[in-house]
């Protein structure tokens, strides 16, 4: 009798220790990487979400190895109500202590901050977005696009050769794109730059072949275009019309480059005061192109200032519907005409 209680005093500390070998060895698993191959996963955490829930998230887009784990790491770190909400870029060759920490501190992966820049938005407009985001001071951020940008980014982007001035105006693509809340001003130009190497760069090379054009002016023709046009379809004929009046050597007048020279964002309505403005961007006073894009058109924009619709016209006036469609016209009477 006395043989059996030996035994199984000796039993139960095996058993006990066993299991916490097994936990323990079980832990070490789950917190090691899943892949040794290093790609990233855009991963978006609700508003509201529950530790469980953000670990089945990362389990489901395999980031991690147990949602059980996160669970268990983040409650034993005391971190269990501190993850935020958010995008963040977690690549599955992170091991899960360091995905804990891109959820739940400032990291370069953390808290990608959504910003979306439209078609024909000007550097300004540009900057108080990436302000009103938290990324940048909209005057730092303009001093730098129109200041040092271009030469220490020209390594990088070699194509920026094209561009006879310091000021980057126009090269910001207009795109939905997701920034570190620690990005610096040089890291967010980057990006815009490398996706304009993706979208209009790269259409030039494929259709340059027939440009009326220098690629700088033709992006300079595509900004005007961008403002302009409201319907896409409408683009080519617009930018026919301005090819037409350059080659007849009649100002542009286009209302946008005026609203520009104003340095406001937008204006319902130019007045006849605003034509007086002393500017290099006032076409109506001055014959040929802005010295540079008045906003950073999109890809539909360049394709049309790359292939302008034939024709005669020489005016376009926007309809009464509000429809955002124009009449185009050939003479400065039927123009008139169509104002009524």
């Amino acid at each position: 009798m006395k043989k059996k209680i030996s035994n199984a005093i000796w039993i139960v500390p095996i058993l006990i220790g066993g299991v916490v070998i097994s936990v323990v060895a079980w832990g070490w698993q789950m917190l090691r990487p899943v892949s040794k191959v290093a790609y990233f996963q855009l991963i978006y955490v609700p508003s509201g979400s529950t530790t469980g829930q953000v670990g089945s998230i990362l389990r489901s887009r395999g980031v991690i190895r147990s949602r059980a784990a996160f669970v268990w790491y983040t409650r034993l770190t005391g971190r269990e109500n501190q993850v935020w909400a958010g995008y963040y870029q977690i690549s599955p060759h992170f091991p899960l202590p360091f995905v804990v920490k891109i959820l739940t501190e400032f990291t370069p992966y953390s808290r990608l901050i959504r910003v979306t820049i439209p078609e024909g938005y000007s550097l300004i407009q540009i900057a108080k977005t990436l302000e009103t985001a938290k990324l940048t001071r909209s005057d730092r951020f303009i001093e730098y696009v129109t200041g040092s940008a271009k030469l220490e980014l020209l390594p990088q982007f070699p194509w920026m050769v094209m561009i006879p001035t310091r000021n980057l105006e126009g090269l910001l693509y207009p795109n939905t794109y997701l920034f570190s809340p620690v990005s610096t001003d040089r890291a967010i130009v980057k990006v815009f730059l490398q996706a304009f190497s993706n979208g209009i760069l790269k259409e030039w090379d494929l259709s340059s072949g027939n440009a009326r054009l220098s690629f700088y002016n033709t992006l300079v023709m595509a900004s005007l275009v961008e403002k302009e046009a409201r319907v896409a379809d409408e683009m080519p004929q617009i930018a026919g019309v301005f090819y037409n009046r350059l080659d007849k050597n009649m100002p542009l007048a286009s209302d946008p480059t005026i609203v520009y020279a104003l340095g406001v964002p937008w204006k319902p309505v130019v007045l006849y005061k605003d034509l007086k403005i002393d500017s290099p961007y006032n076409t109506y006073k001055r014959r040929g192109l802005p010295p540079t894009p008045i906003g950073s058109p999109g890809l539909a924009a360049f394709k049309a200032a790359l292939e302008p619709a034939s024709g005669n016209y020489l005016f376009f006036v926007a309809l009464p519907s509000g429809n955002g469609r124009h009449v185009f016209t050939r003479t400065y009477r039927e123009h008139i005409a169509a104002q009524r």
